[in-house]
């Protein structure tokens, strides 16, 4: 399933690129009014980077992330800072975007009801410790068929789960 990023309904279809419910569509960030893009990212504090993507510096406001439960990160970010979604207790699953590019240390620490996460193959910088504290993350699911050379040996550390190397984007 895929979780629509303006509203967060699951959509039925993982290829959907134009929301049922509230009529969202995928565009790349340049396509996107600014508008749009306030309205993506009003959960987060962000900046553009210089390359023209967007980096998730922190969450505004972890209640509103932990009433959806399941969070989409808009396709646009490339990416998320460091302690970004630090302490989201009610964070459950993130869909990550394939632009994705940069997670920083600890970014998804403390985050005690995360279950579901799979890491693009495009991830090529991780931070170390970036699950650190996320108990009910049995399994880390990644694209790649072995660790990048960008990522931190470190990177889970503070973690339990298990790594399922070259794993597909499905639920």
């Amino acid at each position: 399933m895929k979780i629509c990023p303006m509203c967060g309904m699951m959509q039925l279809e993982k290829g959907l690129t134009v929301c049922r419910f509230c009529g969202y569509e995928e565009k790349p960030m340049e396509k996107l009014s600014q508008k749009t893009i306030r309205q993506l990212m009003a959960p987060y504090e962000y900046e553009i980077t210089e390359d023209g993507g967007c980096r998730i510096i922190a969450v505004k406001n972890i209640r509103d992330l932990a009433l959806r439960g399941a969070v989409s990160v808009p396709g646009f970010v490339t990416e998320i800072g460091e302690g970004a979604y630090s302490g989201c207790k009610f964070l459950a699953s993130i869909e990550l975007p394939k632009a994705l590019r940069s997670i920083g240390n600890g970014a998804f620490a403390h985050c005690r009801d995360l279950f579901n996460v799979f890491l693009p193959e495009s991830v090529t910088c991780l931070g170390r410790g970036i699950f650190t504290d996320c108990y009910d993350l049995g399994v880390v699911r990644c694209a790649a068929s072995e660790k990048p050379e960008g990522w931190d040996n470190g990177w889970l550390e503070g973690c339990d789960a298990r790594v399922a190397w070259a794993s597909a984007d499905e639920d």
